[in-house]
């Protein structure tokens, strides 16, 4: 366990694999820093959790046969390995896509939404791996991903309508003559575009607040250990009830880690519905 057992769980160009008296590995990551357009970017630790995940991602769905091609096209999965993982994207597929942004235009949507989906679950994943952290408890990621589903949100709904008529579309019908219903138009026209950003910083921070409190509170558990190695007496019982705690919620934060990844889908497929088809 890290020295600071917050280390588990913030962005850091240090990677520290160490054990509770100081020994282990030191990875100095800073070391591969480059500038770029006057800015100097550093390679951090979730920056590269988040390389490790999309290859985990491609290592189970893209090598082995194409298996979102096969669920995509309604072939049924044969062996324990095709059903466990492919069942992931049929559930995606049938009780998020189709259901919230229709027939005719889910299926356009489906690699997005899977790979969205996988990406966040295995992100949240890798915070339950010793010394490794999850990068979707970095607003800066979170952020991303919300800006992603942002424009894919928006920007198909332009392409589909065109722009005139994508705005034309958050124009309400009041019934009143064009002088008087004109503050109430512009009102609301304006707290609809305002909505929009809202609802992409919610995706962000909803992602982020789980993601970052609940391995926060493993990761302050587990400090009671270090805290307590020169307790003598109370060294044990500390240890052991921190451990008993730690596997408990463990258990917890992974139900969380599948929950909030399903929750970011949903709520871009739910959001991507309205905006393709506004009057629903």
């Amino acid at each position: 366990m890290a020295a600071n057992p917050l280390e588990h769980v913030l962005d850091t160009s240090h990677w520290h694999f160490t054990d509770a008296i100081g020994g282990g590995i030191h990875l100095n990551l800073s070391v591969a820093s480059f500038k770029l357009f006057g800015h100097t970017f550093v390679l951090t630790k979730f920056m590269v959790l988040e390389v490790i995940a999309a290859l985990i991602i491609i290592g189970i769905y893209v090598w082995p046969g194409r298996m979102a091609w096969r669920v995509r096209n309604s072939n049924v999965p044969r062996g324990k390995f095709q059903n466990a993982f492919e069942g992931v994207l049929t559930f995606i597929r049938d009780q998020v896509a189709r259901p919230y942004i229709g027939e005719h235009d889910a299926d356009r949507f489906l690699p997005f939404l899977w790979t969205l989906f996988l990406f966040v679950l295995v992100c949240n994943l890798l915070g339950l791996v010793p010394f490794l952290g999850s990068p979707t408890a970095s607003l800066g990621v979170t952020g991303a991903l919300a800006v992603c589903s942002f424009f894919v949100i928006h920007g198909s709904a332009i392409a589909k309508m065109g722009l005139g008529h994508y705005m034309k579309a958050h124009v309400p019908d009041t019934g009143l003559p064009i002088l008087a219903a004109l503050p109430l138009i512009v009102m609301i026209v304006g707290i609809e575009l305002l909505g929009h950003f809202i609802k992409t910083f919610v995706l962000a921070v909803r992602l982020f607040a789980n993601m970052l409190g609940g391995h926060t509170v493993l990761a302050v558990i587990l400090g009671f250990i270090t805290m307590s190695k020169h307790a003598e007496v109370m060294f044990y019982p500390i240890t052991v009830g921190s451990v008993v705690g730690v596997l408990a919620l463990s258990f917890l934060e992974l139900f969380v880690g599948f929950l909030q990844a399903y929750i970011f889908v949903f709520l871009t497929a739910l959001f991507l519905g309205s905006a393709l088809h506004p009057e629903h």
